[in-house]
């Protein structure tokens, strides 16, 4: 398999994995009273500073399993 790919996957598994046990996520919700003759209306947001501090946890955690699986192809062939 290609390690380009096999780093992606595995990646992307790790780093979501690490994100889900170490960051927090804050839902994000407002609630707006007497919004145009309505009682009430719930507005949900995205945490956009969740959804970036799990990118970069893939990014690293893809990095590292490519210059793993680098290393160890370079420690075999020599």
């Amino acid at each position: 398999m290609n390690k380009t790919l096999l780093s992606l996957i595995f990646g992307a598994i790790i780093g979501s994995v690490l994100s889900y046990f170490l960051l927090d996520y804050e839902n994000q919700t407002m609630e707006l009273l007497n919004y145009y003759g309505e009682e009430s209306k719930i507005v949900h947001e995205l945490d956009f500073n969740y959804i970036s501090n799990t990118a970069a946890f893939i990014i690293v955690a893809s990095l590292t399993v490519f210059l793993t699986i680098s290393l160890i192809e370079r420690i075999n062939n020599s």
